[in-house]
């Protein structure tokens, strides 16, 4: 990727912080604090859901190798996001708030190591994931404490 996309890719994601920001900072301030971190929360499962396409396009460029076990491992955000945005809405779920933070913390983490080990040759994109994703975590980490 050339320079000018890479830049532009850096501000997208950057951007993609604003909204975990303004609803940390909504519960913090308790302007409707309840609602900012269920907001929090299902932003939060779809921007890990999304993650997953990186890998999707890194193969689709590779058309020498046998790429089934990436694509089935780039499939783990879309259906583990989908799966706690329907948890959030069972009625047996609806005092998780603290379950459903750490698990998407816990898996953004995660994801990151994964791509750690599978991305190693775009050093930019990890560098902006491993900035975006602590400062994600710590806005999960955040909320927690707060919802303690």
């Amino acid at each position: 990727m050339n320079l000018i996309s890479q830049y532009t890719a850096q501000r997208l994601g950057f951007a993609g912080l604003v909204p975990f920001i303004v609803l940390t900072l909504m519960a913090l301030l308790d302007l409707n604090g309840d609602l900012a971190i269920t907001l929090f929360i299902l932003y939060s499962a779809i921007i890990f859901s999304f993650l997953g396409g990186v890998h999707w396009g890194l193969c689709m460029l590779d058309t020498d190798t046998d790429h089934r076990r990436s694509l089935q491992w780039s499939m783990v955000p879309s259906v583990t996001g989908f799966a706690v945005l329907v948890a959030t809405q069972l009625p047996i779920c609806s005092d998780s708030t603290l379950s459903f933070l750490a698990i998407l913390a816990l898996l953004h983490l995660f994801w990151l190591n994964y791509e750690r080990r599978k991305v190693s040759a775009h050093a930019w994109y990890l560098e902006l994931r491993g900035r975006l994703t602590f400062t994600v975590v710590a806005l999960h980490v955040i909320l927690l404490i707060i919802s303690l």
